[in-house]
């Protein structure tokens, strides 16, 4: 096996678990998440690291077929459960957002939406740009 090779396995193993460790942390974050009546507060409990368990191991195979998977239709159907998953978090937190405070709440939502939809697009286009200079650089 060479360096390259061992680089890349050992690149793709950080990529599934790294991922799928932040997934579990943000499910046991979401569970320990309780209302007050200031706002929120996190009550880290057994139930939490059961969560981050779950949610490890439900996002762990995602990952390893958007990695590995040669089938573009099984990458897609895991990208999308993967956002799926995702966009759940992202809005899960509402519940416990006092009433007065929704609107101010949204337009937070809707400002970090669109600044991780700009970071989302540049990465994007510098992942096309080195796909097409490694391309211009083979024979």
């Amino acid at each position: 096996m060479t360096s390259e090779a061992k680089n890349d396995r050992l690149l793709n193993h950080i990529i599934i678990y790294g991922f799928s460790f932040s997934f579990g942390s943000v499910v046991a974050s979401l569970q320990a998440l309780r209302p007050a009546p200031a706002g929120f507060v996190i009550e880290l409990s057994r139930w939490s690291l059961v969560a981050f368990l779950v949610g490890a191991a439900l996002t762990l195979p995602c990952f390893q077929i958007i990695v590995y998977s040669r089938r573009q239709h099984l990458r897609r159907l895991a990208l999308a459960a993967v956002v799926f998953l995702g966009l759940g978090a992202f809005f899960y937190p509402i519940r416990v957002v006092p009433q007065d405070k929704v609107r101010a709440v949204f337009v937070g939502l809707a400002a970090a939406a669109v600044a991780l939809s700009m970071v989302g697009g540049l990465l994007l286009a510098l992942h096309r740009f080195f796909e097409n200079e490694e391309k211009r650089g083979r024979p």
